[in-house]
């Protein structure tokens, strides 16, 4: 589990283009395939010998006295021949089950009795035909979340600067240089290079709102009262004036992906509820706990960008303001992994008794993209 402590101009991740009303790229799940094909019957044959071949692709034949069996879902290894003896099949052909691709592992098999000619026993094939998929890091079929391990169990703290300057529910923010302050963080990500991923994660913590310009929000046009998404894929911030002193949460993504918006938010409401002027987000931060997907390139980055124009931030006060942080909120990290590390205590306040920001990241799948 790693952390990051934004002391100066340290910072977080990606700048995404603005809002507008259109749900994020849903997360593909890895396939995971159990059971496989069962051949049945067989053939049986007058035959001398008997020829053993190793299957590709999930398929094992083998032929001679004893009849003939094809297995799909996982190759499989045959050993043992057929053995013909004067037209009458004595034993038959066996095949041991092999490993196939994925870590399938074949199970059962088919017996064939009788056939034509004289015939007993057939083929008993044990192993061959029952594929189940295998299972990569990160939990489905075809997820590696080590791709994205520099992001995953992420914890990006923002504290108060000097405490002496605040006014109840506002603070100072740390590491302003002529009247603003640029947080920014960024993560490299494996994989193969140019090959693109669905990288899907969990975001919680504390923030303030923001009303990009713009954009496709992941609720649409719904009210930050609904507690639902706060993510958005593209736009862009406020113009000076327009409420662009509230601090942005932004993700980029580089190099850029082909037809997506390379720049997200994590923060976002809609225009009528722009903190700039409206009671319902002015002067207040609000939990975050919601899942996105987004697309990058392997060997890329993600870098966690948060902007602020005025040197101040909202501290984490609850429900209303000016209440000198009353009523802090927390939220759950339990299940996340990897965990949260055990020296994050919530309600987070550095310095003691004010309230700061803070996100939290858990991948929860990476797979090539489709």
């Amino acid at each position: 589990m790693r952390f990051t402590l934004l002391a100066s101009t340290t910072a977080l991740l990606l700048a995404l283009p603005a809002c507008s009303n259109t749900a994020p790229t849903a997360p593909d799940s890895g396939v995971s395939s159990s059971g496989g094909t069962t051949g049945s019957g067989g053939t049986t044959q007058q035959g001398s010998g008997g020829a053993t071949q190793q299957g590709s692709g999930g398929t094992t034949s083998s032929s001679g006295s004893g009849g003939s069996a094809s297995g799909s879902g996982g190759a499989v290894a045959s050993s043992g021949g057929a053995v013909g003896s004067g037209g009458s099949s004595t034993g038959g052909a066996t095949s041991s089950g092999g490993a196939g691709p994925g870590g399938a592992k074949g199970s059962g098999g088919v017996t064939a009795t009788g056939g034509s000619g004289t015939g007993t026993g057939g083929m008993t094939s044990t192993g061959g035909v029952t594929g189940t998929g295998g299972t990569q890091a990160g939990g489905a079929s075809g997820s590696d979340t080590s791709i994205a391990d520099s992001l995953d169990g992420q914890l990006v703290q923002y504290p108060c600067g000097n405490a002496s300057a605040d006014d109840g529910y506002d603070c100072p923010n740390i590491g302003c240089s002529g009247g603003t302050v640029t947080h920014t963080t960024m993560y490299t990500l494996k994989g193969t290079p140019g090959t693109v991923y669905d990288l899907t994660f969990n975001v919680r913590g504390v923030v303030e709102p923001y009303a990009y310009v713009g954009g496709t929000r992941a609720s649409g046009t719904s009210s930050i009262s609904t507690g639902d998404s706060l993510f958005c894929a593209g736009g862009s911030q406020e113009p000076s004036g327009n409420g662009n002193d509230y601090n942005t949460y932004e993700l980029d993504v580089s190099p850029a992906v082909s037809g997506e918006a390379n720049v997200y938010y994590l923060n976002s409401v809609i225009s009528s509820e722009n903190p700039h002027t409206s009671k319902v987000t002015q002067h207040l931060t609000f939990a975050i706990n919601y899942n996105a997907t987004i697309k990058v390139q392997g060997g890329g980055t993600i870098t966690l960008k948060s902007f602020d124009s005025n040197c101040t931030q909202v501290q984490n006060c609850g429900p209303t303001m000016g209440n000198k942080c009353q009523a802090p909120r927390s939220v759950s990290l339990a299940g996340v992994t990897p965990a949260a590390p055990s020296s994050f205590q919530q309600p987070f306040q550095m310095p003691a008794g004010f309230y700061g920001q803070w996100v939290f990241f858990d991948v929860l799948s990476v797979t090539p993209s489709k």
